[in-house]
């Protein structure tokens, strides 16, 4: 049981972080993300971003000329605000140099997030104005790693690609930014600073106002009570088309893409797309392993309550009340599940604790995390021990009921007789069933874990070193094409 329940809780609350836990804002639901698709024709030509794999193209990312003028256009949702994930970037702090994951955001981010800070202040829009002292927030992961969670973090001044860059607060614990729920951004930098700091995408080209024809940035808002979805896109795709039509100026023979407001409660949620398989089928063979719990547990119990039954009538024929037996009973089998459960959630604690560690990498930091969900644990573990009561208790209930002078001559009746191996060989025959289900998916896992484990890459793979070289870009720009 406490096998179960540890195992059951540890793929549950990965299932529950990575598909339906929502940003830790106020009120996420009322989040819409912008997103745009257009055809093989479509005006857009320059993206840095996940774009989507159907048949129409698509992404959530647009240039800065265009969200600006979505915002000056907007009257169906809160204020718009921006925000983009530049990655990985060289930093300087206290004199360490380090590499931190960074996000850039609009001077209204943090408060149409209806975010504040533990510590500071945050982000506002006399930050993200041309010219504006480069600021920003760190996240508590960095404040604990590189200022020891000191208070006289404000006011440090840290360098970022060879900027510098003053520490105006710290995020609030759980905060993930906008982007996702399973990872925090150690900086967030007012987009202002962004030619600064970043002044080429990923794919090389210039960012910024100059550029309309790089599109990159994100867009959210909240929505307005009383305006629906359906409106508020309409009209931000007529917004949409102008704003297309002035900043890249298409050609006759290409086509201008829609707007689509879709639910941003989850950030981008890119996850849906990397993990709703694979979480799928280990959510499906943790609810089996939980059903094989379960029948353990209920063939163990009526297997010990059977064994009893002479006991209960004895105490039956000495005078003990039913109400009294039962409650021994019951006490006897609490005592059980809560010692299993008390494994269990140390077996979840350590499964949260290991398991992002398989997700981390040579380039990035380790930032998946996987909080125990109490209510996972909860639910698993209410199962659990809920089937440990159910069947400790109806046996115990039923032999109480039975004849105590037929019980101490071992004349059972025929009826009950019959039942009681009935239940028990359907019990059985269903273990069988979920163990052999079970075993022949863990061979076909683990012989696959064994030939991936035995590739040959073609070379020698002992005594490596795997590092790289990220020189800042506002310090060695790239050489110019003539």
């Amino acid at each position: 049981m406490a096998l179960a329940i540890g195992a059951n809780t540890t793929i549950f609350s990965i299932t529950k972080r990575v598909l339906f836990d929502r940003l830790s804002v106020p009120h996420p639901e009322q989040l819409r993300l912008l997103h745009w698709r257009g055809d093989k024709q479509t005006a857009v030509s320059n993206v840095w971003g996940i774009t989507d794999d159907s048949p129409e193209f698509g992404a959530p990312t647009f240039s800065y000329p265009v969200f600006e003028q979505l915002r000056r256009d907007n009257h169906v949702l809160e204020d718009l605000f921006t925000f983009k994930d530049v990655g990985r970037m060289n930093a300087t702090i206290a004199g360490n140099a380090q590499i931190v994951q960074e996000e850039l955001v609009s001077g209204n981010y943090f408060d149409q997030l209806q975010i504040h800070p533990q510590l500071g202040r945050p982000i506002v829009a006399a930050d993200d104005l041309v010219g504006a002292p480069a600021v920003a927030l760190i996240s508590p992961g960095l404040w604990q790693r590189a200022f020891s969670s000191s208070p006289s973090v404000i006011g440090c001044t840290i360098k970022v690609n060879m900027v510098p860059v003053t520490i105006i607060g710290v995020t609030p614990a759980g905060f993930t930014g906008a982007k996702s729920v399973q990872a925090a951004p150690d900086l967030f930098l007012p987009l202002s600073s962004q030619p600064l700091v970043e002044p080429r995408g990923r794919n090389g080209s210039l960012l910024g106002a100059s550029s309309p024809e790089v599109w990159w940035l994100n867009i959210m808002g909240r929505a307005r009570p009383g305006i629906s979805d359906a409106t508020a896109q309409a009209s931000l795709d007529v917004s949409l088309a102008a704003a297309v039509r002035s900043s890249l100026h298409p050609e006759s023979n290409t086509t201008i893409p829609r707007l689509n407001l879709v639910d941003g409660s989850r950030g981008l949620f890119l996850s849906k797309g990397m993990f709703a398989k694979p979480v799928g089928v280990l959510t499906a063979l943790a609810a089996l392993v939980l059903l094989l719990a379960c029948s353990n547990i209920a063939s163990m119990l009526l297997a010990r309550s059977a064994a009893r039954q002479r006991e209960i009538a004895v105490r039956l024929a000495l005078g003990a009340g039913r109400v009294r037996i039962l409650r021994g009973v019951l006490t006897e089998s609490s005592l059980l599940s809560a010692l299993g459960g008390v494994f269990g959630v140390a077996l979840a604690l350590a499964g949260c604790r290991t398991l992002p560690t398989l997700l981390a990498n040579s380039w990035e930091a380790d930032q998946f995390a996987i909080p125990l969900d109490l209510t996972v644990l909860a639910f698993t573990a209410g199962i659990t021990i809920l089937s440990g009561l159910l069947f400790g208790m109806v046996p115990a209930w039923l032999a109480t009921r039975s004849d105590a002078g037929a019980s101490l001559k071992s004349a059972v009746p025929t009826s009950s007789r019959r039942r009681s191996g009935l239940t028990g060989k359907t019990i059985v025959a269903f273990q069988v069933m979920l163990s052999t289900l079970l075993v022949a998916g863990a061979l076909l896992f683990a012989g696959t874990l064994f030939k991936l484990a035995h590739v040959d890459p073609g070379f020698r793979t002992v005594h490596l070193v795997l590092f790289a070289i990220q020189q800042p870009e506002s310090r060695y720009p790239p050489p110019q094409r003539s």
